[in-house]
């Protein structure tokens, strides 16, 4: 533990550096370079197993197509139904000539499907079958019991795909065979047939799995949902056609994609698309290791460039070390001088570039250092003055208010109520106004506050004006900064009611507008003159009791809350005057 207490040699410091900083990445790009290599390998190979994919399921739903096209075509050919209809309604003896033309009418059908055709089996209504080139192995009254007779009969004019079907012909008991059956509409009594039921041979689907684009033991199967197989590449095993069931539980909630896992104990990558007319998946196995057969050549020669590398950079390394570690050295011995405390000490660089920079930076660094010190002293004793200049402060109101309570006792002796009240009601103004806690008050105090200004004026001008009070209760809890009504509220009175011969009226309406407080102070005076308004902000006026001027009101909100924030000024009509106050909403000092 001590050993890494203690400060390293800085070679040993670059040593480690080097090896974290340059020689681990270069391991680590390697790897991902291999890593991209191979995903992209794989990649590739999904992509275009899922081209194939796509082809192969292209060609069974054309292979569909074309057997539901068939069904339909002789399930919808009136002729046929008819030759069929009389030739079961012959005797044997009358049947040759009917036999003749059904043959030929369906022959003109099946001939276009290259021989997929095995068999078309006519199921008359009342029973009795009739069966084109190969019999049925099932009977009649077992064919009617399928699950899906009901529905063919019900939905009529519509071929319905069966799919597989296993030992449905004679002579065929394990053979496989794809499936359909339509119900013709019994159209103007022209039929007797209830249903008709085609075979065709599977053998089509099994040849367009063997055009397999990947060699080795990748395989294309054609499964049912549930699990049996339809077809399969022609190298397979009966036993490896099938699938397991954890396979088909991956692949049943999904119309296509891909994953890897393992099957039988291999490795595999899995792809698979539906096709939907059959509801049938197409499935594609790969083994892994064949997917990754080029990426050993790949992974072998990027390890040796990468152990080139390394040496070679291991090398350069030690030699550039050893170079800059010297003059480093030597530097430390200078800058160890200054820990002593001798602040004018300077360093003359020398060696690299860097160690160079280096000295000068610490010049600087020291420079800096005297000159930060020089402002903290000057600004302590800044610091030092305000705090004297706030204790010299506080000794005005004080002797004011003492005065003033002087005034109220001689006014209560002397028994002079005028004198009293108002000295009592300047008392509170004062008091309020120089009180500690902040620079915020409740919005409650200060209309309390312009009460008490409101009576000394009303005591002082002989009640020449009225007072309007529109306040929203809620919106008095509110913070907002001293003494900022009380400059508006005199300027309204002294410049705007004084003058003015009869009796005035003050409005102070107080809101709350969403998250903004609006205050407004209108009058009905003489008006202010449009070219006086500027003259009436400018900073330099100066106003009895409060000693600010509006401009400076304004400047205070808006240095406190922003430039969104302020008063405005507007004329009214005929006379009067109006300021607008814009503040935010405060409900607490900390905010």
């Amino acid at each position: 533990m001590n050993r890494f207490r203690k400060p390293w040699r800085t070679s040993t410091t670059l040593y480690i550096l080097l090896f974290t900083m340059v020689v681990l990445p270069i391991l680590t790009i390697s790897a991902t370079i291999l890593q991209v290599y191979k995903r992209d390998l794989i990649q590739q190979t999904t992509d275009r197993t899922l081209q194939t994919l796509h082809a192969v399921k292209y060609s069974i739903e054309q292979e569909i197509n074309n057997v539901v096209t068939f069904s339909a075509a002789v399930g919808m050919d009136t002729e046929v139904l008819e030759t069929a209809t009389l030739l079961h309604e012959s005797s044997s003896s009358e049947r040759q000539p009917y036999y003749n033309d059904l043959s030929k009418a369906l022959g003109k059908y099946s001939s276009s499907m290259s021989g997929r055709v095995q068999s078309v089996n006519f199921f008359f209504k009342g029973g009795g079958v009739y069966s084109y080139l190969k019999d049925l192995a099932v009977d009649d009254a077992g064919i009617r019991e399928m699950e899906w007779y009901k529905k063919t009969i019900i939905e009529q004019d519509h071929v319905h795909f069966i799919g597989k079907q296993v030992g449905v012909l004679y002579g065929s008991p394990d053979s496989t065979s794809i499936v359909t059956t339509i119900a013709p509409s019994y159209y103007q009594m022209l039929h007797d047939i209830d249903f008709i039921y085609f075979v065709f041979s599977r053998d089509h689907f099994e040849k367009m799995l063997w055009q397999n684009p990947i060699s080795g033991s990748s395989a294309l199967r054609i499964l049912t949902s549930d699990g049996q197989v339809i077809a399969s590449s022609y190298h397979l095993s009966p036993e490896g056609q099938g699938a397991d069931a954890s396979l088909l539980s991956r692949i049943a909630s999904q119309r296509e994609g891909n994953f890897v896992d393992t099957i039988d104990g291999q490795k595999m990558l899995v792809a698979f698309a539906t096709v939907d007319i059959a509801d049938w998946k197409v499935v594609y196995k790969i083994p892994y290791s064949e997917l990754t057969a080029n990426y050993r050549a790949i992974y072998e020669l990027i390890l040796f460039a990468t152990f080139v590398v390394i040496v070679v950079f291991l090398l350069l390394s030690f030699y550039l070390v050893h170079n800059l570690t010297k003059p480093l050295h030597v530097l430390g011995v200078k800058m160890s001088r200054v820990m002593d405390g001798n602040l004018n000490a300077k360093i003359e660089a020398s060696g690299s570039v860097e160690t160079v920079t280096l000295g000068r930076t610490f010049n600087h660094m020291m420079d800096q250092i005297k000159l930060l010190i020089k402002q903290t002293e000057q600004q302590e004793k800044a610091k030092q003055k305000a705090e004297f200049a706030a204790m010299q402060s506080q000794i005005n109101p004080h002797f004011l208010i003492n005065t003033l309570n002087s005034i109220k006792l001689m006014a209560i002796i002397s028994r002079v109520d005028n004198i009293r009240n108002m000295t009592q009601a300047l008392i509170r103004l004062v008091s309020s106004s120089f009180n500690r806690g902040g620079s915020l008050t409740q919005l409650a105090d200060e209309v309390e506050n312009l009460k008490q200004y409101i009576f000394i004026m009303e005591t002082r001008y002989g009640n020449k004006f009225e007072v309007k009070w529109e306040v929203d209760e809620a919106a008095t809890s509110f913070y907002i900064l001293k003494l900022l009504l009380q400059p508006i509220l005199e300027n309204a009175i002294t410049h705007g009611l004084v003058s003015k011969e009869t009796n005035g009226m003050i409005t102070i309406q107080i809101r709350r507008l969403g998250e903004q407080l609006n205050i407004v102070i209108s009058d009905d005076g003489v008006g202010i003159p449009d070219e006086q308004v500027e003259k009436l902000q400018a900073p330099d006026q100066d106003y009895t009791f409060s000693g600010m001027g509006i401009l400076n009101v304004h400047h205070r909100i808006r240095l406190h809350y922003g430039l969104e924030y302020g008063l405005s000024i507007e004329r009214l009509e005929p006379s009067g005057t109006k300021v607008e106050i814009s503040l935010p909403v405060i409900r607490c000092q900390e905010e």
